[in-house]
């Protein structure tokens, strides 16, 4: 759970880049993954370990991964803006098994 709070604001707020909708993540998915990369950049040292714990992955490897997945998995419907409002309200969402990579 602890993990989950760490890296809880900064995935809100790489998701927040895509509160427009699906629509500009697959206008321009790489925009949108570059956008990501750039905000994973700013993280704490903690965030970044924890997110990387969280995902199973080294530590050169997170931020690529992290991305793919959150862009990937908007750009295909699996996350939405409704996923997006559970997070931040405490929700059921399954925006941390995308992450997970499950």
């Amino acid at each position: 759970m602890k993990r989950r709070l760490l890296i809880l604001p900064a995935t809100i707020g790489i998701l927040a880049g895509c509160q427009t909708g699906q629509e500009a993540v697959n206008k321009d998915p790489k925009a949108a993954y570059d956008r990501c990369i750039g905000n994973v950049a700013t993280w704490s040292i903690t965030a970044k370990h924890e997110a990387m714990a969280f995902m199973g992955v080294s530590e050169e490897r997170m931020p690529a991964t992290f991305c793919r997945r959150l862009v990937d998995a908007l750009a295909s419907g699996r996350l939405t803006l409704s996923d997006i409002n559970r997070l931040q309200t405490n929700q059921p969402t399954d925006v941390w098994r995308v992450i997970k990579g499950k």
